[in-house]
């Protein structure tokens, strides 16, 4: 099975990390934890550059989850503001296992309508006051609902194990992508920083905490790219696939908090002002490790899965 990116999916990621560069700096992460509306102008971006369409989740169009993947890479390490992950990777996840049924509510948002994914067995729900329509998951049953309406749009059987291996695996890539940028910072302050006329990176305790983080990453990102090419592969076994996803939501949370922890130890005293840029980091870190499940629960789920098949 290849696990790399195409050319294609190569650019595309450039793309959007050029985009972020420019249109979402940490100044504008920073801001909106004050205006409720700061992520606005940047989502209006989002939607007219098509990342929208990745809700879609067509691989033949070139919006499938592998682009998905690269795209949310990128929106992890700005650590962007935008409801993409909850929208085109959670809620439009969990439709795209219903099938062909829900496919006009993968259409609306791909168009800019902002979802959230509600699991009734799970606590938290990303994004949830920001989002047009309601994916909600109750045993074996997913229903649409749009908030203030108390009707139920829609409500179609689905698989718990199909409709959560999409959205674990997206919110792994965005906490790759996270975890990346954390130790990048880390490792050029621990370039720069002098103590005792040596720079910190110097020091054998600073260099393995990285190093460790350094493995806990490239741990995730192969898990994370491993679970999604399972999910795209149709003869892949539906339950070895959300056990890959699992897996790599698990690990990923593991790399994202620790290294963040790692990043504002490395910068000392620094990294704990509110004005340097690491605790906006440390907090969407925070934020993505529960969400559909903390690392120790996926591991026992999966683990549980594992015995049962055998």
């Amino acid at each position: 099975m290849d696990v790399g990116f195409s050319d294609s999916q190569l650019e595309l990621r450039a793309a959007v990390r050029d985009v972020l560069a420019k249109e979402c700096p940490p100044s504008l992460v920073r801001t909106c934890l004050d205006d409720p509306d700061a992520w606005r102008p940047l989502w209006q971006t989002v939607v007219e550059l098509g990342w929208t369409g990745l809700a879609l989740l067509d691989a033949e169009a070139g919006m499938g989850l592998i682009e998905l993947v690269a795209v949310l890479e990128e929106l992890g390490a700005a650590a962007a503001p935008v409801p993409l992950l909850a929208s085109a990777g959670l809620a439009a996840g969990a439709l795209h296992a219903a099938g062909p049924a829900a496919a006009q509510w993968q259409q609306e948002l791909a168009e800019g309508a902002i979802g959230a994914l509600v699991v009734d067995t799970i606590p938290g729900v990303l994004d949830r006051d920001r989002a047009d329509l309601l994916i909600e998951i109750a045993g074996t049953e997913l229903s649409v609902v749009r908030p203030g309406n108390a009707t139920d749009e829609v409500a179609l059987p689905v698989s718990m194990p199909a409709a959560l291996a999409i959205p674990l695996a997206a919110i792994a890539a965005e906490q790759v992508g996270l975890a990346t940028k954390i130790l990048d910072v880390a490792v050029t302050h621990a370039g720069t920083r002098e103590q005792f006329d040596r720079v910190i990176g110097s020091f054998q305790g600073v260099k393995h905490r990285l190093a460790d983080c350094y493995v806990a990453i490239e741990r995730a990102r192969s898990l994370t790219y491993g679970a999604a090419m399972l999910i795209t592969d149709p003869a892949a076994d539906r339950d070895e696939a959300w056990r890959a996803a699992a897996l790599a939501k698990a690990a990923a949370s593991d790399a994202a908090v620790e290294t963040a922890r790692a990043g504002v130890q490395v910068h000392g005293a620094l990294g704990m002002t509110w004005e340097h840029d690491m605790h906006l980091y440390l907090r969407r870190a925070w934020q993505l490790a529960p969400m559909l499940g903390d690392s120790a629960t996926l591991y026992r789920a999966a683990a549980q899965s594992l015995v049962g098949a055998h």
